[in-house]
């Protein structure tokens, strides 16, 4: 046998049997692949993650991430993909628009973004579209969530969408005082918070008088009891979880507020000592999508 050829099938045996070592679905989270379209003179990218044999009309979960972040980031580091595979939803995560310093965005109105021309809003509608349709997912159980500038998102979403979202789950996120006053003619619509009474970057406190720069926001308190209101609840319940191994100065305190007619309902996890982040041992991921399930049956 000729050398060449000799040569040519040792190489492709080889090949093959790395490749077989290696489960497909490994490949793809090795790597994730961002699908493209183009908007407004724009190109955009997400990404998607579709488990194997998802059920027809499935839910659909966006995943926004924070400023300067990537959507592949979030995918790489949150458990959504997994609890998708368990539970059977699709996961979206789109990726932000840069700005002017080369950081990815979400357009909530920043000051130092007010020139940008940028419809995020139009953007996720796009991808919900062209998602429902390839994928045959549901039109009814869409649910957002978010971090830091993309939890600020999911709050111009609620407020801009009027039904188009069964539920959000803003993380650390603050509600901008100019999308906030066009707010009140919305819908209500259940909210799972979670923001840190100590963070240097959301402040708890709020804004008002725009001393950071990102222009005037409402503080946390303000943010919740806009959301209760809405909801109209009549039943409180309250929990607080503690670090279990080690001595830590922040715990998490929790009230679930509930319209036991409507099963409207705002779940707030206030993180005592806490900075823009949260506590890992929470299973943030977990308790969202208990959230998001509430809401699963029309």
């Amino acid at each position: 046998m000729d050398m060449n050829v000799r040569l040519f099938i040792t190489f492709f045996f080889l090949l093959c049997i790395s490749k077989a070592q290696i489960p497909r679905n490994a490949l793809d989270i090795l790597e994730p692949k961002p699908y493209r379209i183009r908007m407004d003179s724009l190109d955009r990218t997400y990404y998607i993650h579709i488990p194997k044999n998802l059920k027809k009309k499935a839910p659909l979960v966006f995943v926004f991430h924070g400023y300067s972040g990537s959507a592949l980031e979030t995918l790489k580091e949150t458990k959504f993909n997994d609890l998708a595979n368990r539970y059977g939803f699709a996961v979206c995560y789109p990726q932000g628009y840069k700005d002017q310093k080369g950081n990815a965005f979400w357009q909530v109105g920043y000051s130092f973004h007010k020139d940008l021309k940028i419809d995020d809003i139009q953007f996720v509608k796009t991808i919900m579209a062209k998602l429902q349709d390839v994928y045959d997912l549901s039109q009814e159980h869409i649910f957002i969530t978010g971090f830091s500038n993309g939890g600020d998102f999911c709050n111009l979403l609620s407020c801009q969408t009027q039904d188009v979202f069964k539920a959000t789950a803003p993380i650390i996120s603050c509600f901008m005082k100019e999308f906030y006053d066009k707010c009140p003619q919305t819908h209500s619509i259940p909210t799972f918070m979670l923001n840190g009474t100590d963070d240097p970057i959301t402040y708890w406190d709020g804004d008002m008088l725009n001393q950071q720069g990102y222009g005037a926001y409402l503080s946390t308190e303000a943010m919740l009891d806009f959301r209760i209101k809405q909801i109209e609840y009549n039943q409180k319940m309250s929990d607080t979880l503690f670090n279990p191994s080690i001595n830590d100065p922040q715990y998490v305190s929790i009230d679930q507020y509930i319209d036991t007619l409507s099963n409207d309902q705002v779940w707030m996890y206030k993180v005592i000592n806490g900075g823009h982040g949260y506590p890992a041992y929470i299973d943030l991921e977990d308790r969202i999508w208990r959230f998001f399930s509430l809401y699963l049956k029309d």
